[in-house]
């Protein structure tokens, strides 16, 4: 992979040795109360919840009595991945960042990232707050590589003025995916350039989501070979062909950003997105409502892909600065903050203290979104081939099932794909 080669050098920075290497390019170090220690953080949160981000940060810095300040450098999440290995190698990255849970498998395999076993131990932090499954998108191999810092999933998003146009109603949002495949070609409508629903072309998540609630798989529970070829995988490729190419639906091909776009427009009636596009649809005000992810059937098991970000050290860091980033991860993971962040950028909670509290549980929002931290579970945890996977052979999958190629030809192409990638 491309990112190996970035991170050719990387593997020895794991050892105790390189662990005591200058990083982050920051002049001041040290951990005690008196001395003045400088962070520099990077993340990819470009859009408004950075803003958020921005505040609290600031925050920190004005109120922690330990002396610290952080520095904080945001870009895209494809030009963090780009920066961050070769940053690593040459001993200039950040003295923390924030990861995707689809990216930071790939930096644990590479070496590239410390172990944070021991930030439970860190006094004023109490573990048991955490769910469950939210510390376990941080764990490879039994340790702790990343510190929550928000979870997520994909919701369903619909434009209630747009269901009441079409005759729907508004208050009944398909439950199951089979009822959203019959209920998107009726809110489609050409001549006001209306899409019922949009599949888009970059759309891993909800294939993967929807791919799960029928029963299939990507690859074995090893990861050692392919399982996406089965029969409970081609029936969700079908479906998702008939409704967009066969039953016009949607485009045929639209990035997620494109079908964001729409949205927000007040000219798409359904979508499967994260929290994230809650605060756009506020700010155009459009009329929605958003609920957990369709299911298989109204009444069997729920299933649901936990997804998340994570606060990651690089292997690169200085340990003096281990103390201070975990003050600022355990201020982060406080009940205060975790309901700012839920509350602002309608995010569920992965807190205990944050769900329990009265004015979350009051957020029309995120206490929906919430309901499926009760069930969803962390996708394929650990595997460093999913990015891969994603962007060289499901990404072109999609493009070209939605255009009409053969559904069963392109699952066995991919299959195979798959198959050659994880035995390289």
């Amino acid at each position: 992979m491309r990112f190996k080669k970035f991170l050719l050098g990387s593997m020895a920075l794991a050892s105790a040795g390189m662990l005591a290497a200058c990083g982050g390019g920051s002049s001041s170090s040290g951990g005690d109360s008196g001395d003045a220690v400088t962070l520099t953080f990077w993340n990819g949160f470009t859009a408004s919840d950075g803003e958020i981000l921005q505040d609290i940060v600031d925050d920190f810095n004005k109120s922690n009595d330990k002396n610290i300040t952080i520095e904080m450098d945001v870009m895209t999440w494809a030009n963090l991945n780009e920066k961050l290995p070769p940053a690593i190698s040459s001993k200039t990255a950040p003295d923390f960042i924030a990861l995707n849970y689809g990216d930071f498998a790939q930096y644990v395999e590479n070496g590239a990232v410390q172990t944070l076993d021991d930030f439970w131990d860190y006094d004023g932090v109490d573990k048991s707050d955490f769910t469950e499954t939210a510390v376990d998108l941080g764990v490879v191999d039994e340790k702790q590589y990343f510190i929550p810092m928000q979870v997520q999933g994909m919701y369903m998003y619909w434009n209630k003025d747009l269901f009441e146009k079409a005759g729907l109603d508004a208050a009944e949002p398909p439950k199951t995916w089979e009822e959203l495949t019959e209920m998107a070609p009726k809110l489609a409508d050409s001549s006001t350039n209306v899409s019922g629903f949009v599949f888009n072309k970059d759309g891993t998540a909800p294939l993967y989501n929807w791919m799960l609630a029928n029963g299939g798989k990507l690859v074995n529970d090893d990861y050692t070979k392919s399982e996406f070829d089965s029969p409970e995988n081609l029936k969700t490729l079908k479906a998702i062909q008939q409704m967009i190419h066969v039953d016009k639906a949607g485009p045929e091909s639209i990035s997620g950003a494109e079908m964001d776009n729409l949205m927000n427009a007040g000219q798409l009636a359904i979508e499967i997105n994260g929290p994230w596009l809650n605060n756009g649809l506020k700010a155009n005000e459009i009329n929605y409502s958003v609920t957990t992810l369709p299911q298989a059937t109204e009444d069997g098991e729920k299933t649901a892909i936990l997804d998340g970000v994570g606060y990651a050290i690089p292997a690169s860091t200085d340990s003096n600065k281990k103390e201070a980033i975990y003050e600022f991860l355990k201020y982060w993971n406080t009940t205060e903050i975790g309901k700012k962040w839920s509350i602002e950028n309608g995010f569920p909670a992965y807190l205990n203290s944050v769900a329990e509290d009265d004015e979350v549980k009051n957020n029309e929002i995120v206490s929906e979104l919430s309901k499926q931290m009760d069930y969803a579970e962390p996708f394929l945890p650990g595997f460093s081939k999913i990015a891969a996977i994603n962007n060289d052979i499901i990404n072109p999958l999609i493009e070209k099932l939605l255009a009409g190629d053969d559904p069963e030809k392109l699952m066995k192409d991919a299959d195979k794909a798959i198959n050659d990638l994880l035995n390289q």
